[in-house]
């Protein structure tokens, strides 16, 4: 029976909205595509260290300061130097565009764990003739400023006592050198005396002579001879000398004095050691930037007359040898003029005598 109060479907409630739907599944990265990314960063991140946008510093530091020395900007370059020495040859004078820049490359890097940072940058340049060298160049960081520890070439010469580069003349212990071309010879003796010293490429502390493979770390040293008019010119000074000794006997004169203790004694001390043969010499180095000191190529020889200790004999003519090792020619660099000077009062006496 039908109720009067109810109306079909009063009773029944109807949902205010239909069924919860199951949440969305989670999609996962897997770890094959984990391991893709990581490996992708690495390369990045190499790809910058070898490759990178902007040239390392301590690059720019090198290829800086081999652009300021070619181009004769000494002051700059040498500002870049982790110690900038000084030297008669550190001058714009002393350069030349005889080279040119090859390569530049940042090689390695170090950092420590107490801040300090260093780079090794590969350099390379090459003269006009072709002649190559390269060097690897230590960079280190002073408050982030690259500085470069390792720039300049170092050969001082024992033997030489002035020296000219690229026509810059400087004491020949002192040879500091910044890269580039060099052309040396001996001064200012040059006149009378041929410096053997080949032109070299320079760049960090190494040379290589022009046309050669082989660098090395020093200079080596020249070779000395007597120019032609040098020759004459020393024998005929050397000559003179000798003449005022047989007179004279000055001190410095590398004879006239027989050893203490000899057998032998002079028979008139009034009378002159007469010379029957000159030395020959050669060029041995530079006493002072200009004065070259002799070597005996060739012992001269005197004569004259001696009795033995405790007289009761004739006297008789004997003959002893004499060298100049210890002289040197002088030159005056204003006039040219050359004199014979000495470096010992009292040369080796005569101990060798035959009659």
């Amino acid at each position: 029976m039908h109720h009067p109060d109810r109306t079909p479907g009063r009773g029944i409630r109807r949902p205010l909205r239909g069924p919860a739907l199951p949440p969305p599944a989670r999609r996962g990265v897997s770890n094959g595509a984990l391991a893709l990314i990581a490996l992708l960063a690495s390369a990045l991140a190499l790809a910058l260290t070898w490759f990178p946008i902007r040239s390392p510093a301590a690059q720019e530091a090198v290829r800086s300061f081999l652009e300021e020395v070619r181009a004769g900007e000494v002051e700059a370059a040498l500002g870049r130097l982790e110690t900038a020495p000084s030297g008669p040859f550190l001058v714009p004078e002393a350069l030349n565009a005889d080279w040119e820049i090859v390569e530049v490359a940042q090689v390695g890097y170090e950092g420590g764990a107490d801040g300090a940072r260093s780079a090794e940058v590969y350099a390379e340049i090459r003269s006009r003739d072709g002649t190559r060298l390269a060097h690897r160049y230590e960079v280190v960081f002073e408050e982030h400023e690259p500085r470069i520890a390792d720039g300049l070439a170092e050969g001082g010469l024992r033997s030489l006592g002035a020296l000219e580069a690229n026509g810059v003349a400087g004491p020949a212990s002192e040879v500091v050198l910044l890269p580039g071309v060099y052309h040396f010879r001996g001064s200012p003796a040059a006149a009378i005396v041929e410096v053997g010293m080949p032109s070299v490429l320079v760049l960090g502390a190494a040379f290589v002579e022009l046309g050669g493979e082989r660098p090395v770390h020093r200079l080596n040293e020249p070779v000395r001879a007597f120019t032609e008019e040098g020759a004459e010119i020393a024998a005929e000074a050397l000559r003179l000398y000798l003449d005022a000794c047989e007179v004279f006997r000055n001190r410095g004169c590398p004879f006239g004095r027989l050893a203490e203790g000899h057998l032998f004694v002079e028979a008139d001390r009034s009378e002159r050691w007469r010379i029957t043969e000159y030395p020959a010499v050669v060029p041995e180095g530079w006493s002072s930037p200009e004065a070259v000191r002799l070597m005996t190529l060739k012992a001269g020889s005197v004569e004259f007359e001696a009795v033995p200790v405790g007289g009761g004999a004739d006297p008789i003519t004997v003959s002893c040898a004499f060298g100049v090792d210890h002289l040197y020619l002088a030159v005056e660099p204003a006039t040219g003029e050359v004199t014979v000077g000495w470096e010992t009062d009292e040369p080796p006496a005569c101990e060798w005598l035959s009659g």
